[in-house]
């Protein structure tokens, strides 16, 4: 699978900027060493 935007970083702020771009359609992948929102 092809990502049009890697977003390191599962606080609130990189989970946030995640939620709002695939939201308008990007392909998005979240990456963290620990589990989204801590």
């Amino acid at each position: 699978m092809r990502y049009e935007v890697i977003v390191i970083g599962a606080g609130m702020v990189g989970t946030s900027v995640a939620w709002h771009l695939q939201k308008n359609n990007a392909e998005v992948l979240l990456i963290d060493k620990k589990l989204p929102g801590s």
